[in-house]
């Protein structure tokens, strides 16, 4: 075999030499295949290099091609040629198992979370970093060695993200895929858009590619706040994200909050089906914080803030009307 031995070259020979060794021993752990695995895919000239140790024994053909079960050499025998023979079978048995077999650092962790309607719940990842699902939430998340995925699926999630500059995570959500490496950001998931509120870091956002259109990229930052539709992706503008946020402490913070928009955001919470009518009433505005662990205070707050005429009828539809008289 000809080869142009460099400095690095040599020292990935050497480092061959030392698998070799290492697996001709008795003391090989599970730890250490996996460690030769990475090493092995991590650059080709480690194939090279393990290729040409190999090489340099010329009854290393025979025995390469044995089954894996073919037992290595006693471990009395002397001679170096026989030594070596015997760790290049195991080793050729481990170049063939990294073509089979998924890589330790490939092997993915993979759960779903949800909350039910009215709930809230916070679950640490495999990487330690955090996710806060609000009501009627449902996620699922899938790790690997080279990444960190998440679908939202529906709902609202606030993610707290561990910097790891080789993993990158990923939040999908459906018309659009939010990158982030070490960051905080808040994801509310309708049926027609999704809200993207960043509170630490930088975040990327990417368009999901389209037949005929070049996907579009904006990055966001603390503070700013975008929205992603099938149209695309909206401009990004800044934002006090604490209104934004404050269901992680079960509370929803209105400032002159349409009343057809607060009843919207309430519904999320409970079973009650709240119906407006008029359009006047719709449009009365509502400010203050609303509890939304008892979303049943909420609206009695409202009916006396705004003297309307409240009804409720037997198949759990509440009904808001005009003001009294």
């Amino acid at each position: 075999m000809n080869q142009t031995f460099t400095r690095q070259f040599e020292r990935d020979c050497d480092a061959a030499t030392s698998w070799i060794a290492r697996f001709r021993s008795d003391d090989a752990s599970e730890q250490d295949h996996r460690a030769f695995a990475l090493w092995l895919a991590a650059d080709a000239s480690h194939r090279q290099a393990m290729d040409l140790m190999l090489e340099l024994w010329d009854d290393l053909g025979s025995v390469r091609h044995l089954p894996f079960e073919q037992p290595l050499p006693a471990a009395n025998v002397s001679t170096r040629r026989q030594w070596l023979a015997g760790a290049a079978a195991l080793a050729a048995g481990l170049v063939l198992a990294v073509i089979v077999l998924p890589l330790g650092d490939d092997q993915v962790y993979s759960q779903e979370f949800q909350t039910a309607q009215g709930e809230r719940a916070t679950f640490t990842l495999e990487d330690q970093s955090r996710i806060t699902l609000n009501t009627g939430s449902r996620v699922e998340v899938e790790f690997s060695g080279s990444l960190r995925q998440v679908a939202l699926l529906r709902g609202e999630v606030y993610f707290a993200v561990e910097p790891d500059a080789d993993r990158p995570f990923q939040v999908n959500i459906g018309n659009a895929t939010v990158t982030a490496i070490g960051t905080a950001f808040n994801i509310y998931r309708r049926e027609d858009a999704s809200d993207i509120t960043v509170t630490e870091g930088v975040v990327r956002i990417t368009e999901s590619a389209r037949a005929g259109r070049i996907p579009r990229s904006a990055m966001l930052e603390a503070n700013e706040y975008l929205q992603a539709s099938e149209r695309g992706l909206g401009d990004s503008r800044p934002v006090d994200p604490t209104p934004l946020t404050a269901w992680q402490q079960g509370e929803m913070i209105a400032d002159k909050m349409p009343l057809l928009e607060l009843t919207r955001e309430l519904a999320r919470y409970t079973d009650t089906r709240i119906v407006i009518r008029d359009r006047d009433v719709a449009r009365l505005t509502v400010s203050g914080v609303f509890d939304l662990d008892h979303p049943d205070s909420v609206l009695q707050a409202v009916e006396r803030s705004l003297q309307l005429q409240v009804v409720r009828l037997d198949n759990g539809t509440v009904q808001l009307l005009k003001p009294r008289q």
